[in-house]
């Protein structure tokens, strides 16, 4: 079995702890980190033997916000073909168009648990196990 590795960039530390939750379930077909600000994202991704295969984004962010993030990732030859999953609340509905032509999916931010894992379950199903993620890049 190949192991995957899922970068969730998420600032709400509530969001956090139910996403592991819900990714937890199938943790020996990956591992999952997680970081505030991109900022740190940014060395947590150098720092890896390999990158991210798929990066969650959350749009709501502090300082650097998650259209900033993205902008950066599809700008970078080192990061341009990780695929990215948008998730966030409002802001996906104002901005859809524009997101969806730099990202893989956008989903709307689950407001309970039980729906962020069923957002965890189809996005695990979809992302490693249907379909074929791009090549891997090692640093």
């Amino acid at each position: 079995h190949t192991h995957y590795n899922v970068l969730v960039v998420d600032d709400d530390e509530d969001d956090q702890f139910l996403i592991r939750q819900a990714f937890e379930d199938d943790a020996k077909l990956f591992s999952t980190s997680f970081c505030h600000r991109w900022h740190r994202c940014a060395g947590k991704i150098k720092a890896p033997k390999r990158l991210p295969d798929l990066i969650l984004l959350d749009l709501n962010m502090p300082k650097m916000s998650g259209f900033d993030v993205l902008t950066h990732l599809k700008g970078s030859e080192e990061y341009r073909h990780i695929p990215v999953i948008i998730f966030s609340t409002s802001q996906i509905r104002q901005s859809g168009e524009s997101l969806s032509a730099r990202c893989q999916q956008l989903r709307l931010k689950p407001a309970t648990h039980q729906k962020l894992s069923l957002m965890a379950e189809k996005i695990r199903q979809y992302w490693f196990l249907l379909s074929e993620l791009p090549v891997r890049r090692t640093n």
